[in-house]
């Protein structure tokens, strides 16, 4: 089928949280909700989370071209 997904513990591994974490990543924050393959099987398609990584805001600085402008 060529779509990659995940399941719950694989999530919480790759991203490095707590199951309340991602609780409140989805509720809170925009994180992808989990699909349905059957009554009790849930998984999230790769391509969904990296989207949502991609529109994170950056830590540090902004775009490259902003680096050099000055004030003033």
């Amino acid at each position: 089928m060529g779509m990659y997904r995940l399941n719950k513990e694989e999530v919480l591994a790759e991203m490095d949280v707590a199951e309340m974490t991602l609780r409140n990543l989805i509720e809170n924050h925009g994180f992808p909700h989990p699909r349905k393959a059957g009554p009790q099987k849930l998984f999230w398609l790769v391509s969904e989370i990296v989207t949502w990584l991609e529109s994170c805001p950056k830590a540090w600085g902004g775009d490259a071209a902003d680096a050099g402008a000055t004030t003033g």
